[in-house]
C-alpha cells in the first residue's frame, strides 16, 4: 500500500496503480530496463495492472518478465470505458492511474490520483486536464510512488 497524510490532513492511501502502456510505460510498443525494473519494485508494494490496447502488439512480449503485473489487452472495439470499468471495480479512490491517451480519459475522471505523462507520444489534453500531476517520463511517475513524500511536495494545498 501506498499511504499519504498531507499537511491538510488529506489521507491517501492506495492499494492499486493502473498504467496504459503505448506512450505511458512504453515507446513504440518498447519499455527500458530502467521502467521494467522500477514496475518489478512497484509491484511488490501494490498491485499493479496494465490496461492497454496494445497497438504495436508488443505489451505480452515487453512484460512479460516483470513480476507481479497483471497484464489486460483490450479487444479492438473496447474504449477507455473498459479501463474506468477496471478502475471502478478495485476501488477508484484507491487507484491511481498514470497514462496520456484520449482512451484514459475515463479512468482519470474516477480514479483518486492521476498522473499524465508527457512523453515523446505527446499527451491528449483531456488527459492532462484532467490530471493531479504531469511527469516527463513513466520511470519519473513510477519513482513517485515508490517515494511517496514526493507526492506530498506536489499535492499539498
Amino acid at each position: 500500500m501506498i499511504s499519504i497524510q498531507l499537511p491538510n490532513g488529506r489521507q491517501y492511501e492506495f492499494r492499486h496503480v493502473v498504467f496504459d502502456y503505448n506512450g505511458t510505460l512504453a515507446e513504440d510498443g518498447r519499455m527500458s530496463d530502467d521502467v521494467r525494473q522500477l514496475l518489478a519494485e512497484l509491484a511488490a508494494k501494490v498491485h499493479v495492472a496494465v490496461i492497454t490496447a496494445d497497438t504495436f502488439g508488443l505489451a505480452h512480449q515487453e512484460l512479460a518478465a516483470v513480476p507481479g503485473v497483471e497484464l489486460f489487452i483490450l479487444a479492438k472495439d473496447q474504449d477507455g470505458t473498459e479501463k474506468a470499468r477496471h478502475v471502478q471495480e478495485w476501488g477508484a479512490e484507491r487507484t491511481v492511474v498514470v497514462g496520456n491517451g484520449t482512451n484514459d480519459q475515463p479512468m482519470f475522471f474516477i480514479a483518486g490520483l492521476k498522473i499524465c505523462v508527457l512523453g515523446p507520444e505527446g499527451v491528449s489534453t483531456g488527459v492532462l486536464a484532467a490530471a493531479n500531476i504531469v511527469v516527463r517520463s513513466p520511470a519519473d511517475a513510477i519513482r513517485l510512488l515508490l517515494q511517496p513524500k514526493r507526492l506530498i511536495a506536489t499535492l499539498r494545498a
